[in-house]
Formats: C-alpha cells, structure tokens, sequence
C-alpha cells in the first residue's frame, strides 16, 4: 500500500472512529446528563478535567514508540525496536506507581478546590479513584497502542477502540437505568478500558510477529541502558513539556469554571466545550497519521516532501472544520436547545460561539504538532505551547471574574489564535523554510473563502427559519453541506487540485464501469 493510501485509510479510521463516538454522545450524553441531574454531572466532568491531568505522566513515552517503530520497521532494526519496546516499559514502571499515589492523594483531598458540598464526597471519592486508575493502566498499554500507530495501523487500533465503545455504552445505559449512578458510570470506564489494552497488546504481539519481531526483554546493557532511557526520554520530555501546556490549554478551562462558579455551571460551559472538543478530535485525529508518515520521510532522507505535505494536511484540516464550526457558532444555541433541552441553550450561546470560531484557526496546528514530533524538532513547539498555557491561565482568571462563562472562552481564545497565526509561521519558516506567506495563503485563504456562502447560508437559515426537532436540524445542515462543497471546489481547490480530484472521480468511474 502507498504511502498516500495509507494516509488516507488512517484518516478515514480515525473518522469513523470518531463519528462513532459522536453518535453515541449526541444520544448518551442527555440520557446521562437526565439519569445523574446537573450537580452529578458536574462532578463528573470535573472529575475527567482532573484527573486526566494524570495522562501528561506519559513523558511522551507512547510518542517514541510511535516514532521509533515507524524508524526502525522502516530500517528493518527488529533489534533496535526490541530495545526501544524493553526500555519503554522500564520506564513506564515508576511512572505507573508514581500515578497510583497521586490517584490516592486526589482521593483522599476530595473535595480539594472545589465547590462541592459534603454529601457528594462519597460518590467524588469513587469516581476519582476508578478513573485514576484508568488512566494508571492505559501507561502500560500504551507500549502496544504505539506499536500500532507506529505501524500505521489505525484501522485495527480504532476498530477495536470501536468495538469497546459499543460494550461501554450498553452497560452504561443497562446500569443507570437500573438506578445506579456516578460510582457505577466510572468503573465501567475502568473496566471496559482495561478490557481493550489486553486486546490492543495481543494483536500488536501478531503484527510484530509477522514483521520478524519476536517481542521479548532485551534491555541494553551497561551503558546503552541509561542511554536509551535518554532517547526516549529525551525525545519524549519534550512531548511532556508540550502534553502539559495543551492539557493546560484545552483543559483548564472547565476546572476554573469550577474553581470560581457554581457547580451547575461547569456543566453548561462542559456542554459547549464538549461540542468543540469534537471538532477538536476530528481535525487532531486527521493529523495524527501525519507523525509516523513524517518519521519515514525524515528516515529514507525524503525532508524535501515534508513542506508539502504540510500544507496538503493543514488545509485539508482547515476545510473539515470550517463548515461543523461556522454551525456551531451561528446555529449551536438552537442545537442544544433541541438536544439537552430548552434551558440550555441560552447559557451555552454565550460560550460556544468563541470556542467553536478558534477552532478554524486552531485547526492547523494539529498538523504542524505531528510533523515536528514525527522529525523530532518539536523542543521549540513545547516551550511556546508553555507560554501559552501560562498566558491563558492568568487571562482566563482575570476574564472569568468580571465576564463570567464568556470570558473564560474569550481568554483561552486569544493567546492560542495568536500562537497558531503569528508565532507557529514563524517557526515553520525556520524549521522547513516555509515562507510565512505561504502558510497564510496555501492554509487559510481558499478554504475562508470557501466558507462564505456556507455562513451566510447559516445566518439567514438562524434569522429566518423555526427548527423545530433534530431532524428539521440535520437536514437544514445537509443542505448547507450541499452549497459548501461545490464552493470548496470551484474557490477553495487550486486548479491542480480539482485536476486531481477530477482524476480520482475518473479513475473510480473506470474501475465501476469495467466491474
């Protein structure tokens, strides 16, 4: 398989992936959200803000794996790989008793910070410490989960992912409907994600077999040791230093909402973020195969083709969001409305715009993180996200009081569209001597464009009609699809572009007509 094609399998895992979890939340969440009632589930996002704080002990391990398994099964290095897989385990070791004590401290300090009244510690407790502990055991399978995006096999990774989704959503439904709550809800999560890394570690065992790669300890000895530990660690601190300040970023929002507002508005602010968390993941899942991709152009000497693949990724992450965020922020107010219930929509309206319009300008970066780890020139991308963080949190602070929900948005919003349309063309110029032009023109230009008629479509469809279900919704949207995409290929393609796509229609079209 090409390399292109196995891009684009990836991608279209990733989105199925994802667009089975979105069909689960847009019918789980309001059940959820009904069977726990507000204060419950306050807790409970809360409680996943927290301690998820927990996933940034990773060091950037799994980020190593995936790169050194793209390098080395490139190489045919079954050796160096065996060494790299040993060394990743030791080193998740102290990393795993290290996040157990934390998840027993958090348990312990509940209810911390947090506006929460005595009669809920019991259930915080419980939700605390199951979820701790999902995130403790997925350190050790992370070995097996990079393995299998080292080896571009996003396929089987997200089927299965799929797979347990499925589990996961029949037993949440069977036992909240029976009248359990926050306790049961979190050791399911637990459970089920234990269940796939037992299954993800046996098919990556499979795979590696037939590469030629018996997988068995083979740790370096004497001196090697310590630096393999430093390889890994080293790529892999970077890619720590870069989890903390995006975890700080995209997550800090929702525990300062907690930190400095009632409870109940944790879950309004929750409802908007969780709909810009999707386009979020949606973009991030389409760039992530652009890392072991990139890793394989750096290894075989290929640096020339990384400029292009570049702005063939970034502007194709830019044209799948810009049409889920434009309905978010012109027609979201009345989606919620139709789906989490009336009394919704007026909190989160105040919110979702913001977050949904950074996301168009944010979506670039997704690409731009994957290559660089994917070359290992990511140090200077950790220390700038850093700023970042820190910046976004004293502004969030200070926007929160005097502008409550709106200005924890709009404080998040403003370093990060800075970073992305400022600071990271700046870096990319230096790095892969893209010119900074270039960046702005070949990213955002066309597909901005392109959305045009999309938002004045919306606009007039907000101002003008009464949605009154989720059916009259989906299609009011459909039918804005169907004005956007002629609009992306007739502005947002470039004359070669079309030529291609027109090629690929064509050769399909051959191919249905001999069958």
């Amino acid at each position: 398989m090409s390399g292109g094609q196995s891009i684009l399998r990836g991608i279209a895992s990733n989105w199925a992936a994802l667009g089975l979890s979105i069909v689960i939340s847009f019918f789980l969440s309001p059940f959820v959200v009904n069977k726990l009632g507000s204060v419950h589930y306050g807790i409970w996002a809360l409680t996943l803000q927290f301690t998820g704080y927990l996933h940034l002990l990773d060091f950037g391990v799994r980020e190593s794996v995936v790169r050194y398994t793209a390098k080395y099964c490139t190489r045919d290095q079954p050796g160096q790989l065996n060494a790299v897989l040993s060394t990743a385990a030791l080193t998740y070791l102290p990393i795993i008793l290290f996040c157990l004590l934390i998840t027993g401290l958090a348990v312990w300090a509940v209810p911390g910070p947090f506006k929460i009244e005595p009669q809920y510690y019991t259930e915080t407790r419980w939700a605390v410490l199951f979820t701790g502990l999902t995130i403790t055991q997925s350190f050790f399978f992370n070995i097996f989960l990079g393995v299998l995006q080292g080896l571009r096999r996003y396929d089987l990774a997200n089927g299965l992912e799929m797979g347990i989704q499925l589990i996961r959503v029949a037993l949440i439904v069977t036992l909240l409907s029976m009248g359990f709550g926050l306790i049961a809800l979190s050791a399911i999560q637990f459970g089920t994600a234990l269940l796939l890394g037992f299954i993800v570690m046996g098919v990556a065992i499979r795979l590696l077999k037939q590469r030629g790669v018996k997988l068995r300890p083979a740790l370096p000895r004497g001196r090697r040791l310590p630096a393999m530990v430093r390889r890994i660690v080293g790529y892999g601190f970077y890619s720590f230093v870069h989890s903390i300040a995006q975890k700080i970023v995209f997550s800090s929002d929702v525990l300062i909402v907690g930190m400095t507002m009632a409870i109940q508005s944790v879950t309004f602010y929750s409802i908007a973020a969780t709909l810009t968390q999707y386009l979020k993941t949606l973009v991030g899942t389409s760039a992530r195969v652009f890392l072991p991709v990139s890793s394989e152009l750096h290894a075989s000497g290929r640096t020339s083709e990384l400029s292009k693949l570049f702005l063939a990724g970034a502007k194709l992450n830019v044209l799948i969001a810009l049409p889920i965020a434009l309905t978010l922020a012109i027609l979201g107010a009345q989606f919620v409305g139709l789906w989490m219930g009336p009394s919704f929509a007026e909190p989160v309206a105040t919110v979702l715009p913001i977050l949904a319009f950074t996301q168009i300008f944010s979506s670039p970066h997704n690409v731009v993180v994957n290559i660089l780890y994917g070359i290992g020139r990511h140090a200077a991308l950790a220390w700038l996200r850093l700023g970042e963080a820190v910046i976004m949190v004293i502004l969030t602070v200070l926007l929160a009081k005097s502008m409550g929900l709106p200005g924890v948005a709009v404080g998040q919003a403003i370093p990060h569209v800075l970073l992305v349309m400022i600071v990271l063309p700046c870096l990319l110029r230096s790095i892969l001597g893209l010119p900074v032009s270039r960046y702005i023109a070949g990213v955002y230009l066309r597909p901005l464009l392109a959305g045009i008629p999309f938002a004045l479509a919306a606009v007039w469809i907000h101002r003008s009609v009464h949605l009154s279900n989720l059916f009259e919704f989906a299609v009011a949207v459909a039918l804005l699809l169907v004005i956007y995409a002629p609009s992306v290929y007739a502005i947002g393609l470039t004359a070669e572009e079309r030529q291609m796509v027109l090629r690929k229609i064509g050769l399909r079209r051959s191919a249905r007509a001999i069958s």
